[in-house]
């Protein structure tokens, strides 16, 4: 039980809902060839195209790795091109394409719409209060700081002699 006397912890429930929102994204979005991560990529090149590769790792908070696989699979789908910076020829410049755009309209679309099949039945006076207490559990996590407020643990022999006594018993 969480330790606001509930069945099931409030982190728990936005885990378990996000996971299960997502999956449904990428279940639909998987005829376009957008896959796990992309949508964000695409938003970002939308904004603002012709990003190179470091500038879009920063901007997604991705590892370069990470970015350079979804780059590549995005590039093979025709969504995306690379073209070296006319400045500097070792960095890559990364542009959506004209399928990229198209099928940009198709995420911002399904997007929209199991946005709004999430909410249904929520107030826009619930939908506000819902955005409000979101954003302040966002701030409390992007706070925190390893191990802060954690209980010290006791050393690792006073474990030993703990449980030595509560076999010897």
């Amino acid at each position: 039980m969480s330790p606001h006397g509930r069945d099931r912890s409030l982190m728990a429930m936005l885990h378990h809902i996000s996971r299960h929102y997502f999956n449904h994204i990428h279940a639909e979005l998987r005829e376009y060839d957008v896959y796990p991560g992309q949508p964000p990529l695409m938003f970002s090149l939308a904004r603002r195209n012709g990003q190179s590769q470091r500038e879009l790792a920063e901007q997604l908070d991705v590892k370069a790795a990470t970015l350079t696989v979804m780059i590549n699979r995005m590039e093979k789908n025709g969504l995306v091109r690379r073209e070296a910076d006319p400045m500097d020829q070792r960095v890559s410049r990364i542009y959506l394409t004209d399928k990229g755009f198209e099928t940009l309209q198709v995420v911002r679309d399904t997007l929209d719409r199991l946005e709004q099949q999430a909410i249904s039945g929520l107030t826009e006076e619930e939908l506000v209060t819902l955005r409000g207490l979101l954003a302040r559990i966002k701030h409390n996590v992007r706070s925190m700081k390893p191990g802060h407020d954690r209980q010290r643990r006791p050393e690792h022999t006073h474990h030993k002699e703990t449980h030595n006594e509560v076999q010897n018993d």
